[in-house]
């Protein structure tokens, strides 16, 4: 993993945990993040929406790292197609991010998971004086996940029978999980 990758993974992760902190009702770095060297992030839970922030250096090329903050508008839907008529349906309203569903092994179920990637050259250093807008998005992007994690469930609960993912390490795993590549 290229040091310069990892150091601006955390400065970035850094930079927008304090923000989080001051702003949501809890934040934690779930136990399996610290497990993992080339991904670092946290877990926000706000008004009953869990959402994963973390950066990953690529395995492929040390020198090159995503940022990704995801939550799940709904998880165990057993309306496969109609998690995807949903989602697909979103997509087209979304600006930003993506909207996707995640079935499980069996069949028997699946996940609705938004996620939203930010790439810029401004990543490599959030504490530069120029960095500003950077900072501005990261803000609104963190904002974006967490209104979504809240109000993406309610919508989506109320056509389709599923649940809130809750302030645990097992629904911060499944988060994860659903957003690997």
């Amino acid at each position: 993993m290229g040091v310069d990758a990892r150091q601006a993974a955390s400065q970035t992760v850094n930079f927008l945990r304090s923000l989080a902190e001051r702003q949501y009702d809890r934040v934690w770095t779930p136990d399996f993040l610290h497990l993992s060297p080339e991904v670092q992030g946290f877990a926000v839970f706000h008004r009953g929406g869990l959402v994963l922030v973390y950066g990953a250096v690529s395995p492929e090329d040390p020198a090159r790292w995503v940022f990704r903050m995801a939550c799940v508008a709904g998880a165990d839907v057993p309306d496969i197609s109609g998690a995807m008529a949903w989602a697909n349906i979103r997509n087209r309203l979304a600006e930003a991010g993506r909207y996707y569903c995640v079935v499980k092994a069996d069949q028997s179920a699946c996940h609705v998971v938004f996620a939203l990637d930010v790439r810029s050259p401004l990543l490599d250093d959030v504490t530069a004086p120029g960095a500003q807008a950077v900072r501005e998005l990261l803000h609104f992007s963190l904002a974006v996940c967490v209104h979504n994690a809240v109000a993406d469930f309610r919508d989506l609960a109320s056509y389709l029978p599923a649940r809130p993912l809750a302030p645990t390490e097992i629904d911060a795993w499944t988060l994860f999980a659903g957003t690997q590549d």
